[in-house]
């Protein structure tokens, strides 16, 4: 498995680990943090039970979390936590240049909740309007969420990707504009830079890669054959999310058959054996 794959490896047996490699997390009524080597570094009490995102900074030094009521920032070379007082957040992100997080309130029934950039140094944070409803054109009746988020360009703009395509914010102007595939996807995913959108297509086993800059399809590449959930082929990949690596070179899909692993530049395959087999 290429060495970038490791922090989605580690995060299927719910741990998270940093891009560099030199913190480990797990939450057991606190957050217990490990250094590379398997030392204790420090514990990060939450009083909370119900943890709904984290994530470590590009650069190593914060441990964001994402609690019911606010999102607390853990500098992990002070160890001393400092809470931001925004909305409820899930699925908190940060940039690439650790300078941003961003994350989505609530899901509120048929649409997304806002979606809020916060500036780390300063704490202040700004929101996006409501995101529309808008219908899952391969699944009529059910409505668009997205789970995977990027904010870039020094916290002026917001991808957001999901079923069917992705939503781009424009922070400044506060204009949310969505960009369909027209192809079917049930789940997406976007790199942490903000340049790529990857999109899974269970109805025809394929998977779309988007250029966010040109809101346009770059590739697309045929999904392996696997056996099908239920009597219908083409439910093989029904629930398999999409997962980009740190440095945006890698794709996962996870699943229960080992997962795979694309190469985003040349659109190779790497076959990774199933959990348990030589």
């Amino acid at each position: 498995m290429p060495a970038g794959t490791f922090d989605l490896a580690w995060r299927q047996i719910d741990r998270h680990l940093g891009q560099d490699g030199r913190f480990a997390a797990k939450h057991v009524d606190e957050w217990v943090v490990v250094t590379r080597d398997g030392e204790e570094f420090g514990r990060f009490g939450t009083a909370v039970e119900r943890i709904l995102g984290m994530d470590f900074s590009p650069d190593g030094r914060y441990l964001a979390v994402a609690h019911p009521d606010t999102v607390i920032l853990y500098d992990l070379t002070t160890k001393r936590p400092k809470a931001l007082f925004t909305p409820p957040l899930e699925s908190i992100r940060f940039s690439s240049d650790s300078a941003h997080l961003v994350g989505r309130e609530d899901y509120q029934q048929v649409r997304n909740g806002r979606l809020v950039v916060i500036d780390v140094a300063t704490g202040k944070w700004v929101a996006s309007p409501v995101p529309p409803e808008i219908e899952v054109s391969s699944d009529p009746g059910s409505y668009w969420y997205s789970g995977s988020f990027a904010v870039f360009d020094h916290g002026d703009q917001v991808v957001a990707a999901g079923s069917d395509g992705f939503l781009h914010w424009a922070v400044g102007s506060q204009q949310l504009t969505w960009v369909p595939c027209g192809c079917g996807a049930e789940a997406g995913a976007v790199d942490r830079a903000g340049s790529l959108v990857a999109l899974v297509i269970p109805m025809h086993n394929k998977l779309s890669l988007w250029e966010v800059a040109g809101r346009r399809e770059q590739r697309i590449w045929a999904l392996a054959e696997r056996s099908p959930l239920d009597a219908s082929p083409q439910s093989a990949y029904f629930g398999v999310e999409p997962h980009f690596t740190e440095d945006g070179k890698w794709l996962l899909l996870d699943g229960e058959e080992g997962g795979q692993v694309w190469s985003v530049p040349d659109g190779v395959r790497v076959t990774i054996a199933s959990p348990g087999r030589n």
